[in-house]
């Protein structure tokens, strides 16, 4: 993708993140207040990051926690603030739910207090005031992970 001369890479490969990046921007957030570098380290080891680049520099994050089969909760969307209004988050999630080791889960859940938006444009619907689900009808169709 390309904003001017910007070009967004996505990718799923852990080795890339910049975690101390990634924890500041996590730790100053409304929703991870008191999540300390140990936990949000942790946080990222047992779950399925993605991170946004560009020109050499991450610019976004996301995770998912699941057991790749029934469940996935979608957690710690950001995008850097010079970098908004370009796609990125809209492109991370796609990734997230396209990952190949999530790809027979059905439920889909996460909490945001202001993104509803664009949730709702990749299928998400509302439960309640924070929280949302997105079905994924098909996933059963989907050959077995094992």
């Amino acid at each position: 993708m390309a904003d001017g001369d910007k070009t967004i890479e996505i990718s799923m490969d852990r080795a890339r993140l910049d975690l101390d990046y990634c924890y500041d921007f996590i730790a100053a957030s409304y929703w991870s207040a008191g999540r300390t570098r140990g936990e949000f380290d942790r946080s990222v080891e047992m779950s399925f990051p993605v991170g946004a680049y560009c020109e050499g520099r991450q610019v976004g994050f996301a995770r998912v926690v699941s057991d790749q089969i029934a469940i996935a909760y979608v957690a710690d969307v950001f995008v850097d603030p010079d970098y908004r209004r370009m796609g990125i988050a809209a492109k991370m999630i796609d990734a997230l739910h396209s990952h190949p080791e999530l790809k027979r889960v059905k439920r889909w859940l996460l909490a945001t207090a202001d993104m509803q938006p664009l949730y709702r444009l990749h299928g998400y619907a509302d439960l309640d005031d924070m929280m949302m689900m997105r079905l994924d009808e098909d996933a059963r169709n989907r050959d077995p992970l094992r």
